[in-house]
């Protein structure tokens, strides 16, 4: 409106400073008076004065063209005017807008040192739990202590009673041996005996293996007759082929002599196959003599096979009748011969029930022996499950002292590690102390470094909580190993107090099925017990191996390892020249990119160039302001972000205990409103809202 008014004004100036001019004009010629005002109300009247006004006329022109030139300046100046009102307005609300972001900045900046306050609350208490923890896990390492200096002292009473049990089975065996050695000789002299005995058989067996080679000798004389049978019966049926292809030929030499005209040859070959005729007539006659032979042969063969057979069985009447005859002589010896035992036998029935008496009580004797011989052989059995028990009880107590050492090692590993996590938790609170003290908003460009060691700090921090929650998993995995170590110790000690009871069942005479079965079942657990410590042994090495990972990674025992910190170290003095001389080509490269800058805009007419570039240097540059500024945006682009996180992640946290405190969720569909739901609600649309 101001514009416009203006505007009017200077029009209106402007005519009257026009009729002004128009009016001293006409008077100084004496001409009426004329007015811009009245153009358009007396524009027909005053045609008729327009040829006697050209002077007139020729100065409005001029005018009216020096008023179109002062109204394009005009109109310029105003355009000027409103694009600088439009940038003055532009600016004013980047102002304004600048100005809203720095305080939402900090008030950003306000809630997330509010909530790093809280963070930092969580962490101690965090720590104070983990103080808990630690010294639950030493009572616990105490008690784990005390439970292996006890089954210690089971296992050495354990292997003292085996070695009595031992000693003891040892002496039995050897009166077991003993006895067995005498029945030993006596069963050697029966052996004795009827070695004798069996030497009489031999001999009545080599002659009748005699008599059967003098039968085998006729048997292989007439295989042979039959060999030389079969050969002939071959040769017969040769000769019937070449009589049926000689055939074959007569055959064809008859179609041929019917067909043919030399009758000359053909009585000639007639009369060659009459005479090879008479030949093959003759020796079919020979062949079916030598066929009707070998009919005989094959008689003669079977006969002597049945001669054989008869002979067979004679030999074997004339022994079953010698061994008659010589059971027959011995008992007639017998019944000639005194009893030299005292016994007066008075009849054969006598004598037989006296030999059965004794048969009666060999067998017996040789009962009892096989049930001696059956008992050595499982005390021999015994005696050796003993042996392996006990060498395998030894090798369970090398082993658990080896356990017990490899866990005084992980006690005083664990000690070094409660050292580390203590120093490591006060190098925590004092990097959180300091990072309260830096949290501030800092638009300068050295923000970034800062971000950038706090982004460091908190993955060092989420490692050793990591670190931490291994550790507390480790300590389980300590006690439910040695509760399973107490475990497998009860169930030793129940099976040996049971193997004491067998071993003493078994030497009281019970059967050996219960020893076999608890042999199986200390098997059994032995197999388990070396998976287990296979499993530890794993266990072991993949400790290891992380310790030396943490050792690799920088991580060291303060106890035994001290860092030297160097005052003038020569690496921070490299890398500070470094950024010097970055610094020096970085302005380097400005300077030369304005002085090719300031060449190309005067195309290379310019004078005191140096100069000219210094100065442009030296003025405010637009460059460096927008590197600032997209630096300073950036970082709180990245600050906002991580506030929205810490928020998104707090909230639903809140969120969370309370919905499983109280039982109510709290949401928020649109802005300033608040939906509050039960979970005891029959249907999710019964919910409060608030506004």
């Amino acid at each position: 409106m101001m514009a416009f008014r203006d505007d009017n004004t200077t029009l209106i100036r402007m005519k009257r400073d026009f009729d002004a001019f128009i009016s001293s004009h006409n008077d100084s010629r004496g001409v009426k008076q004329f007015k811009l005002d009245d153009i358009g109300n007396d524009s027909l009247n005053d045609r008729s004065a327009e040829t006697t006004e050209a002077v007139s006329v020729q100065a409005l022109l001029d005018k009216e063209r020096q008023y179109k030139t002062k109204e394009a300046e005009y109109i310029h100046g105003k355009s000027e005017l409103i694009r600088l009102k439009t940038k003055l307005s532009n600016l004013e609300r980047e102002n304004k807008q600048a100005r809203i972001d720095l305080e939402q900045q900090l008030e950003k900046a306000l809630t997330e040192k509010t909530h790093e306050s809280n963070r930092v609350s969580v962490i101690s208490s965090q720590l104070k739990r983990l103080e808990e923890k630690e010294s639950a896990g030493r009572e616990l390492l105490a008690e784990c202590r005390r439970d292996l200096d006890r089954q210690r002292a089971k296992f050495d009473a354990q292997i003292l009673a085996l070695q009595k049990e031992k000693i003891q089975l040892s002496d039995e065996l050897q009166q077991e041996k003993d006895a067995c050695w005498e029945k030993i000789t006596e069963l050697k002299s029966e052996v004795m005996r009827r070695e004798s005995e069996l030497n009489i058989c031999q001999c009545t067996l080599e002659e009748t293996k005699a008599q059967l080679k003098l039968q085998s000798k006729r048997s292989a004389d007439i295989t042979s007759q039959m060999h030389e049978c079969g050969e002939l019966k071959l040769k017969i049926t040769q000769y019937e082929q070449k009589v049926k292809e000689l055939e074959l030929q007569l055959s064809r030499l008859e179609e041929d002599s019917v067909v043919g005209k030399a009758m000359k040859s053909q009585l000639a070959t007639f009369q060659h196959m009459e005479r090879q005729n008479r030949k093959l007539l003759d020796e079919n006659t020979y062949l079916k003599g030598i066929q009707e032979n070998n009919l005989l042969l094959k008689e003669q063969h079977e006969s002597m096979k049945a001669q054989v057979e008869r002979l067979e069985a004679k030999l074997s009447n004339f022994h079953a009748t010698m061994a008659e005859n010589e059971e027959l002589k011995q008992n007639l010896d017998k019944w000639e011969n005194l009893d030299t035992s005292g016994h007066k036998l008075k009849s054969p029935t006598d004598l037989s029930k006296r030999v059965a008496e004794l048969q009666n009580a060999e067998a017996i004797m040789l009962c009892h022996q096989g049930e001696l011989q059956t008992n050595l052989n499982m005390k021999d059995v015994a005696v050796r499950s003993l042996q392996d028990q006990l060498s395998h009880q030894q090798t369970l107590l090398n082993n658990e002292k080896a356990k017990q050492n490899h866990q005084a090692d992980l006690i005083k590993r664990l000690q070094r590690k409660l050292l580390l996590v203590t120093k490591e938790r006060d190098g925590f609170k004092r990097i959180i102390d300091s990072y309260e003290s830096e949290v501030t908003v800092s638009m300068s460009p050295s923000s970034t470094s800062a971000m950038n060691r706090v982004q460091l700090l908190e993955e060092t921090v989420q490692g050793y909580k990591k670190q931490t929650e291994t550790l507390e998993r480790e300590c389980a995995e300590l006690g439910t190993r040695l509760e399973q170590a107490e475990k497998q110790c009860k169930q030793l000690e129940l099976s040996l107090s049971e193997k004491q009871m067998k071993v003493a069942v078994s030497s009281s005479g019970l059967s050996s099925e219960s020893d076999k079965q608890t042999i199986l079942n200390l098997r059994e657990r032995i197999v388990h017990l070396e998976k287990l410590l296979e499993q530890s042994e794993q266990d072991k090495n993949n400790l290891e191996c992380r310790i030396e990972q943490r050792h690799l990674q920088g991580d060291y025992d303060p106890t035994k390892l001290k860092v030297l910190h160097l005052k003038m170290n020569p690496v921070d003095v490299e890398l500070g020249r470094k950024r010097e001389e970055l610094t020096k080509l970085q302005e380097e490269n400005a300077r030369l990119r304005q002085r090719i800058k300031l060449l190309e805009e005067n195309e290379g007419k310019i004078e005191d160039l140096t100069v000219a570039v210094e100065a442009k240097l030296k003025e405010p540059g637009s460059s460096k302001d927008i590197e600032e500024m997209r630096s300073q945006l950036s970082l709180a682009e990245m600050k906002n972000k991580r506030l929205m996180e810490a928020f998104k992640v707090k909230s639903q946290e809140v969120r969370e205990v309370c919905y499983q405190l109280t039982g109510y969720k709290i949401d928020i569909p649109i802005s300033n409103q608040y939906r509050l739901t039960s979970m005891y609600a029959e249907s999710p649309s019964d919910f409060l809202l608030f506004q």
